[in-house]
């Protein structure tokens, strides 16, 4: 139960942070699959490193979900195939995650999600437990949270940064929900986007934007 008090402790905490610097809503389609399996429990550098190597070899090649499909077909669904895929894709021998993007695909294929602005459409009304939860194995509420929030849904990811930071202010441990509620209550008792305290959370967290 997340009080009155705990919003304003985080508030409180919140006014000395620097605003954020970098933007991060994504609108290309592919990038948005692509990060959504590769942007959790790894170490920032990594993300940025895999991401620029498909923007740079890859981005021309695979605009749409079309595409993203043929390339897939091109290697077997299973590890030695996924390791090729994901060096094809990123450069790294992700084959656990270039598994999960399997699975991304064919959950948005089964909700009819084929581009960006069906993304959008889906992100605005998604629920986690009833649009996501269980839906992609290893895919859980913090990769949900930031793959919303990529579309500019107004809310914050509970990541490692977050988590901290809300813990520290309120002076106890958090649930993933109780995490998201008081942060996002908070910047908006600041009358800031939750979205846009989270990037200045995690910035601060890390030291500055991705990719510095």
């Amino acid at each position: 139960m997340i009080s009155e008090g705990d919003v304003q402790r985080v508030a409180a905490a919140a006014r000395g942070l620097p605003p954020a610097v970098g933007v991060y809503v994504e609108d290309d389609f592919v990038t948005n699959l692509l990060a959504t399996v590769v942007d959790f429990q790894m170490h920032t550098n990594a993300v940025v490193k895999a991401l620029g190597h498909f923007k740079q070899r890859r981005f021309n090649e695979v605009r749409a979900m079309a595409d993203l499909k043929a390339v897939m077909a091109r290697f077997p669904d299973e590890q030695d195939g996924n390791t090729d895929l994901a060096v094809y894709l990123w450069g790294y021998k992700l084959w656990t995650r270039a598994g999960m993007l399997r699975r991304l695909v064919e959950f948005f294929d089964s909700v009819g999600v084929q581009d960006q602005a069906g993304l959008n459409r889906w992100a605005e009304r998604a629920e986690f437990r009833r649009d996501f939860e269980g839906r992609v194995r290893g895919l859980g509420p913090a990769v949900f949270q930031w793959l919303v929030m990529r579309q500019g849904v107004d809310t914050v990811k509970p990541d490692v940064h977050v988590r901290r930071f809300a813990e520290a202010a309120v002076g106890r441990r958090l649930s993933d929900a109780d995490t998201v509620e008081v942060v996002v209550r908070a910047a908006h008792r600041l009358g800031m986007k939750a979205y846009e305290l989270d990037w200045a959370i995690w910035e601060d967290g890390r030291g500055g934007p991705a990719g510095v």
